[in-house]
């Protein structure tokens, strides 16, 4: 899963166009952070609550997914069904959604959307 990730992400790196279920293209080709950017002036003020209901959203728009099943505490492996790269492209749609980077090592801990939340908004609350 790591050299995966690790491929695609410097795919992206290098301004190789990439498509997926989470790729948002705006004006002029630009992607989804600065809109994300824009919606939120600062990091700060983002709350747990918010940070919730965006990730519960972005997992509900993954394709692979029956939304109805999308809750806080349904781990994406057991209860959602994703494999290795589905859980890889969702890592990659959290980073774009909230201009953070997820090492590897981070990543592989996440099992449920109540975890990334947790994790954003430790990232969040140590950049402000």
């Amino acid at each position: 899963m790591q050299n995966l990730r690790s491929t695609l992400l410097s795919y992206m790196r290098v301004g190789i166009p990439v498509k997926g279920p989470f790729v948002r293209q705006g004006l002029n080709g630009t992607n989804g952070r600065s809109e994300f950017l824009r919606a939120c002036s600062t990091a700060a003020s983002i709350d747990q609550d918010q940070i919730m209901d965006r990730v519960i959203g972005l997992v509900k728009k993954f394709d692979k997914i029956d939304s109805a099943k999308v809750t806080e505490n349904a781990d994406f492996q057991k209860d959602l069904s994703l494999d290795s790269l589905d859980r890889v492209e969702l890592v990659m749609a959290f980073e774009e959604e909230f201009s953070v980077e997820i090492p590897d090592v981070e990543a592989d801990k996440l099992k449920s959307c109540a975890d990334v939340a947790k994790y954003v908004k430790s990232k969040v609350s140590e950049t402000s």
